[in-house]
């Protein structure tokens, strides 16, 4: 059947500047995650006009040193899909035990390898980052991973310099129990994890929802809690250069984000 289409005339003014109108943020997350990636876009929401880009890796149901480290021969596939066109301001693989069981430099190899020149982010580097910039040198880590998968997290903070005063973990199989953590009960064991001498709560993995407890928990325990996601973010804006990000929840949003800080 021959339709008439009538054509609707288009200029410049027929257009907006697009979603991420300040920033794109690329983000790879893995298969069986259901969390981080709607806990991520709430870190990201204070700041108008930042994108968010989403693919992922294929990963097991339960989070080992083998299956994590098994989603570093995907990343690179991943990061092609991306962005084929227009902007992207920083990409950051969303695991954190994963991205030390990978290797953090192959890690930015496989990503780089994919996007030139984009700034990439992992969640264990931004969260030394952000510990290192709120001047905490001591501290408390909350996970919920099994002790293998967490001594990876816990062992690359004390090479990187931290003195871990206590060490928790829900100790679960994978993102189909973590994913599902309360938030109340991600606060009461954030109470029970802080150490009375440390200077910060890091609470690891990408896959729990953090997004709206933190200001909550820095009020009730005195000290700055730094989670994977809020560095993620605050790591990936900065990378970004949207500018002041002080209006985001958590003290690490009011420290300025410097590249001699190294993660």
């Amino acid at each position: 059947m021959q339709r008439n289409w009538n054509l609707v005339k288009t200029d410049d003014s027929s257009f907006d500047a697009g979603i991420g109108f300040r920033a794109a943020v690329g983000l790879i997350c893995l298969s069986v995650d259901r969390a981080s990636v709607a806990d991520l876009r709430n870190w990201l929401s204070f700041v108008e006009g930042v994108e968010m880009l989403v693919t992922r890796v294929p990963m097991d149901k339960v989070a080992d040193a083998a299956s994590l480290a098994a989603m570093g021969d995907h990343l690179t596939k991943a990061a092609q899909l991306l962005a084929s066109s227009g902007r992207l301001d920083a990409m950051a693989f969303s695991c954190t035990s994963g991205t030390v069981a990978i290797g953090i430099e192959r890690v930015h190899e496989a990503l780089s390898a994919a996007q030139p020149g984009i700034p990439v982010v992992t969640p264990i580097e931004a969260a030394a980052k952000g510990l290192k910039a709120l001047e905490a040198r001591r501290i408390s880590i909350l996970a919920p991973y099994h002790q293998e998968a967490a001594d990876l997290v816990a062992d690359h903070l004390v090479a990187k310099g931290f003195a871990l005063d206590r060490c928790s973990t829900f100790d679960l199989d994978g993102d189909q129990q973590m994913n599902r953590l309360s938030p109340a009960s991600l606060k009461a064991a954030a109470r029970d994890a802080i150490h009375p001498q440390s200077d910060a709560l890091f609470i690891s993995c990408t896959g729990l929802t953090t997004a709206g407890i933190v200001g909550e928990l820095e009020a009730a325990l005195g000290v700055p809690v730094v989670t994977s996601n809020q560095a993620t973010a605050w790591d990936a804006l900065s990378n970004a250069s949207v500018g002041n990000l002080s209006r985001g929840e958590g003290r690490l949003f009011g420290q300025a984000h410097s590249a001699k800080v190294s993660g």
